[in-house]
């Protein structure tokens, strides 16, 4: 899921550098992590801008994340479904990874059914919200009242 934030930064970190003149010095390095992603189909292109900026550390980042997709510990069918409830989550709202991994699980053999459950789990971040806010909305309404 933090990957994210580069996926949405680094494309504009590219844009604003090119139109200020900018332009960024990278070192050529071996990827193995990012290859072998590659070549398994794995690769998103939304993670070439940052990639580009720094080949190094996007293959130390999937070299660490990326056991999750080798099939030994977690079924792929399962890891896309925990995709989609990391991207459509509250606290994310990336629509192009949820559209990504919704594809990715219906190849999978996933059923709408338990995409929408996936869905429905991921909404739990913020009805934890609501029942956190509303019993202090509740307290400071009281408390506002009384100043009255």
């Amino acid at each position: 899921m933090a990957i994210h934030a580069c996926s949405l930064g680094a494309p504009i970190l590219l844009e604003e550098g090119k139109a200020a003149g900018k332009t960024p010095t990278v070192k050529k390095v071996a990827t193995p992590a990012a290859d072998m992603m590659k070549a398994k189909g794995l690769w998103n292109t939304a993670w070439d801008p940052f990639f580009n900026l720094d080949p190094l550390w996007t293959d130390q980042f999937f070299a660490a994340v990326g056991g999750i997709y080798d099939g030994k510990t977690l079924q792929p069918k399962f890891v896309e479904l925990l995709s989609i409830a990391l991207d459509a989550s509250v606290t994310h709202m990336y629509a192009p990874g949820t559209r990504r991994h919704i594809k990715g699980a219906l190849a999978l053999g996933a059923t709408m059914e338990e995409i929408m459950e996936t869905l429905k789990i991921a909404t739990s971040f913020g009805q934890e919200t609501i029942n956190m806010a509303i019993p202090i909305l509740a307290e400071e309404i009281a408390a506002f009242e009384k100043k009255k």
